[in-house]
């Protein structure tokens, strides 16, 4: 038996000490992080009497549940939490001494500094200022040998707020205080009172580095700011402190730098590390700034800059290293070989072609991936015309007889978000809807190719899975998809309807139901429940969730793991290949005129009642009309599938040349929302 603790930061041993050996060996410590669902870190922490093979068990088990498991030592607090609430207090610290608004700093602290939205004074609130409060003592009661132990004393304004019960979000007041509906306070630390937040609080310096794509320029352009800018200065010291503290916990809290920066980035959301965040800026330059502020320069910064110049590097393989001493230099990080690395395979020469936003990569056994890759808004993959000609080409090369199966993927945040909807625009207010056509065309023609390919295709959808990304993804035959997917077919938010194949899809989904007899479910039914997902643009909260709503669907396959996806991918596509069956076009049947007017009366009303638009009601019947197949449809009859496939891009384009609709996709390029007009 493996017994195990999930207590914060308490000592391992001391829990253990009195029981027996047996009992010691197959003990150990699982902290997790919250949102347990969301974040992946695990720190385990070993006893001195804990069997190596049950962390290398437990730690194996972990990674199959989706979880990234990291070895810390026991002590106080641990890896992320020692780091980070030290990070977090000095935040306050330096809030104080630049003067700056709590909102402001919050801007600052979030992504233009490597970190998730949620910043500093948010993230407090969230955990619970008693939470904090209890963690940062811990700390300083728990570590006297501390370099910088005076840092780590509960700052006053978090001293204030706990005694005077202000907990954050579990109370209703903390460091920010909602009043009434969306109205949100913040703190003002002078009078201890709240008063209106600056909605949009700015900074030229934070604007700078918002111009950067690449987060390292981001962290690098705040950091060597001009001296006299107090946003600079905040940023200088709080990151160099930061990374400094992690430098001298080397050794103390873990074993080197990766272990670090990886409890960092998965406990806490960051893209980086604290000692990443060093290596962006340079070492050289961190050296001399840390001099500047009288932070004292660690010994392990000293010897990376004598021995490579930076705490990272690469093989010629791409595999990270990372530096240990200057007698070890530098070690290569463990990577499972289960796991299948695209940045590895590009660097061994497996791209088999490429474009801008785009690639075909070959994974081994004779299984093709194509990669969308869109450089600009590497995030999100919008759909565009590279990808859709490499999807193309994908078809060319398995036709060459090199490969078997094709898999879609890539290991961005997120699969794909959705079409480029900026050329969309951009070509209605031209009236090239000749050109809107053809594009919406090129992706039904591919999707239905890779649906009915005579080889397997098999798409590995993950995150945000939207709108064209969806009908990509189901286009394929098959779906390995993680276990966090959040798909659904939006386009409602912008105006449109769907158009590259995803309405007929999810009719083809829902036909595959059954009824409490046994038997298909109708037409009418089936065109009820896409019309219910598609006109109020519903989004799965899950992989388990969108197998439910039949977005995607039954039997597809999910994985916990992001980092097992394409590899299972790839098996099932070379399990497809041994037996396969090419997937026939049938017919389907569609409720008709009659499905048609039901669904107009259930607009009509919601219309008459004030519940949506005149807009939302144009676009609803659009929805409705190709859902239903029509007026010429009838429900005895079964239609081929381009009847929906014709009827998608003659909605899209009607919508797409309205103006209402091109103020809704304005809206929404410029704010990220959409607009309800």
């Amino acid at each position: 038996s493996i017994v195990s603790t999930n207590t914060s930061g308490l000592s391992i041993e001391a829990m253990s000490g009195e029981r027996s050996e047996d009992f010691r060996k197959h003990f150990l410590g699982t902290h997790y992080f919250h949102p347990v669902r969301y974040m992946p870190l695990v720190e385990l922490i070993p006893g001195t009497l804990t069997d190596p093979e049950v962390m290398a068990r437990y730690a194996d088990f972990y990674l199959g549940c989706g979880k990234e498991a990291v070895i810390g030592r026991d002590t106080p607090n641990f890896i992320a939490n020692r780091i980070g609430v030290y990070a977090m207090n000095k935040v306050a610290a330096l809030t104080e001494k630049y003067r700056l608004p709590i909102e402001l700093v919050d801007v600052l602290t979030g992504p233009p500094l490597a970190n998730p939205k949620s910043a500093s004074f948010r993230l407090a609130d969230m955990v619970g200022l008693d939470t904090l409060f209890h963690v940062l003592n811990t700390s300083y009661h728990g570590c006297p040998d501390d370099e910088v132990r005076e840092e780590l004393k509960p700052h006053k304004w978090l001293q204030q707020l706990v005694e005077a019960k202000r907990f954050g979000q579990k109370t209703g007041e903390g460091f920010y205080k909602k009043v009434g509906r969306g109205n949100i306070m913040v703190l003002d630390p002078e009078t201890m009172e709240y008063r209106q937040q600056d909605p949009k609080p700015r900074a030229d310096r934070i604007k700078i580095a918002k111009g950067y794509a690449d987060v390292r320029d981001r962290v690098k352009a705040l950091v060597t700011g001009p001296k006299d800018d107090p946003v600079s200065s905040f940023a200088r010291e709080l990151t160099l402190g930061q990374g400094a503290y992690a430098l001298n916990r080397v050794g103390e809290v873990a074993d080197d730098v990766a272990t670090i920066d990886a409890a960092m980035r998965l406990g806490f959301g960051r893209e980086l590390g604290p000692i990443e965040s060093l290596d962006a800026i340079g070492l050289d330059r961190c050296a001399t700034l840390m001099e500047d502020l009288r932070i004292p320069v660690p010994q392990l910064l000293k010897d990376a800059l004598a021995s490579g110049g930076s705490f990272y590097g690469e093989t010629p393989e791409a595999n990270r290293t990372f530096f240990v001493s200057k007698a070890q230099g530098y070690q290569e990080e463990e990577r499972d070989p289960r796991h299948i690395s695209l940045k590895s395979l590009k660097a061994t020469g497996k791209v088999v072609r490429e474009n801008l936003n785009a690639r075909l990569i070959d994974l081994g056994d004779g299984v093709l991936l194509c990669e969308l890759d869109v450089k600009m808004v590497p995030a999100m993959n919008p759909v565009d015309d590279f990808i859709l000609s490499m999807m193309g080409q994908a078809h060319e090369e398995i036709a060459s007889g090199r490969f078997q199966a094709l898999v879609l993927g890539n290991q961005a945040q997120h699969f794909c978000a959705g079409a480029n909807l900026k050329a969309v625009l951009e070509l209605a207010k031209a009236k090239r809807f000749d050109l809107i056509d053809r594009m919406a065309k090129t992706l039904q023609d591919l999707n239905m190719a890779n649906l009915y390919a005579p080889f397997p295709v098999v798409a590995a959808p993950h995150g945000m899975t939207l709108g064209g990304g969806l009908e990509i993804a189901l286009g394929g035959q098959v779906r390995v998809a993680t276990s966090e997917l959040y798909c659904g077919l939006v386009e409602v938010g912008v105006g449109l309807v769907p158009a590259g194949g995803g309405c007929l899809r999810l009719l083809q989904l829902q036909a595959l139901k059954r009824n409490l007899r046994g038997g298909k479910i109708g037409p009418m039914q089936r065109s009820l429940a896409v019309f219910d997902l598609v006109a109020f643009a519903k989004v799965s909260s899950s992989a388990d969730d969108a197998r439910a709503k039949r977005l995607i669907a039954k039997d597809d396959v999910v994985v916990f793991s992001k980092a097992e996806q394409l590899q299972k991918a790839k098996e099932v596509a070379l399990e497809r290949a041994a037996n396969f069956t090419q997937i026939e076009r049938e017919p389907l049947q569609l409720p008709g005129q009659g499905g048609y007017l039901v669904m107009l009366d259930t607009i009509n009303t919601m219309e008459a009642s004030g519940a949506i638009t005149e807009h939302a009601a144009r676009i609803a019947r659009c929805q409705a009309n190709i859902l239903s197949g029509g007026e010429s449809v009838s429900p005895v009859d079964a239609v081929d599938p381009q009847h929906v496939l014709d009827a998608e891009r003659e909605a899209f384009l009607e919508l797409a040349g309205h103006k209402m609709t091109q103020a809704r996709m304005a809206h929404m390029l410029k704010t990220g929302k959409p607009l309800f007009n």
